[in-house]
């Protein structure tokens, strides 16, 4: 049995993206396999909480900061430059997580999403000599909005901005004992960088729960689930509905629109291209409803954890050849490129079950990851 510390911005019941799912979905599994378990994560609140999610205990920190990023809060600029110039490197919230290790004295520690802790908590980490597993799941190291999409495009890791924000994080990230990428591409992207060291890298895919839903008719319900903003292709997702609805088809959109002008431009584009807003349900909510699923996602989707739920639900996916995505078109019959769409396409799934996002195998190869560090510190 090995005691296990965790590290990621958010966990249940606080959700924002698919990061959120696959920590919770590996720590209980660490859980089940006999592993004792602490997750740290943040909040909302002036002080700290405790509580026990299905076995796994969790540890809520209050954020040193500006401001909570995950309201609806409208930061100004200026507020949110001192955040991000904060989250640098956040010697507070290094102490806060130090506490965590004092307390707990874990094995292994495992950082994952670190916005709002900061790559401080590595120093923190090496200080203890404790072997230190980092897996990314976007790219927070490469830049605050975590996603290199900006103005309608891919930003450049030439930019002068991405080379400012990464230096500190890039030398950071040499304290790292073992990295995972969460698929070949984003392994590659930060290595090709100068991240962490080649040595002790990999890619383990995300874990997926299967969803299983009877889908053998023809496409009447088309469908769009996730963060309703450009990076995710929405305008696109609405541009294919204006000019594919009829009476008898009909295309639906699950999420949250971003705060601000970009969250208001597209909810007008929605309204005008006739899509239904379901607004935030539950991936089997959605996925119940439809025949198909279009995600026009045009930033590198370091993973893409609703493709991978659609196809395996049974439904046809379409999307572009883009980060991640484009390694999951290798694994499913039913991904197709957007440009394959067609509302009159029926359902031909041959090949939607495969062990590669299973659960128990994601665990299983974070284990063999934990024992190699721990054997190789010793």
């Amino acid at each position: 049995m090995m005691k296990i510390l965790i590290v990621n911005t958010l966990y249940h019941p606080f959700k924002v993206g698919g990061a959120e799912v696959s920590v919770q979905l590996l720590a209980e599994g660490l859980v089940a396999a006999g592993n004792s378990v602490r997750v740290v994560s943040l909040h909302d609140q002036d002080t700290k909480k405790m509580d026990i999610v299905n076995g796994v205990e969790v540890s809520y920190l209050p954020l040193f900061n500006k401001y909570w990023p995950y309201a609806n809060y409208m930061p100004t600029r200026l507020e949110k430059l001192i955040w991000h110039l904060l989250d640098t490197y956040n010697v507070v919230m290094a102490k806060r997580v130090e506490s965590e290790i004092l307390n707990f004295k874990p094995d292994i520690v495992h950082t994952n999403n670190l916005a709002g802790f900061s790559v401080a908590v590595w120093s923190i980490v090496n200080k203890h000599k404790i072997p230190l597993v980092h897996t990314s799941r976007d790219y927070y190291l490469h830049h605050p909005n975590s996603t290199l999409f900006k103005k309608g495009k891919i930003q450049s890791t030439n930019d002068i901005e991405v080379k400012l924000w990464s230096f500190i994080k890039r030398k950071a990230s040499k304290k790292v004992t073992s990295y995972v990428g969460i698929s070949k591409f984003i392994l590659n992207f930060h290595l090709n960088e100068g991240f962490f060291n080649n040595k002790n890298a990999d890619f383990i895919y995300n874990p997926i729960e299967k969803v299983f839903v009877n889908k053998e008719k023809p496409t009447k319900c088309v469908g769009f689930i996730g963060r309703l903003s450009e990076d995710k292709g929405f305008d696109v997702f609405c541009d294919i509905a204006k000019k594919n609805r009829t009476e008898n088809i009909k295309f639906i959109a699950a999420g949250k629109f971003p705060n601000g002008s970009e969250g208001d431009q597209l909810k007008k584009i929605a309204d005008e291209s006739n899509v239904e807003l379901l607004g935030f349900i539950n991936f089997k909510s959605f996925i119940s409803q439809v025949d198909s699923v279009v995600l026009p996602i045009k930033w590198n989707e370091p993973f893409g954890r609703v493709v991978v739920e659609s196809a395996l639900a049974g439904v046809n996916v379409y999307t572009n050849k883009i980060g991640g995505v484009a390694e999951l078109f290798d694994f499913f019959d039913n991904i197709y490129e957007i440009k394959e769409f067609s509302s009159n396409v029926k359902q031909v799934v041959k090949k939607n079950i495969t062990m590669d996002f299973n659960i128990k195998k994601n665990v299983e190869l974070y284990v063999l990851i934990y024992e190699k560090v721990l054997k190789d510190e010793t």
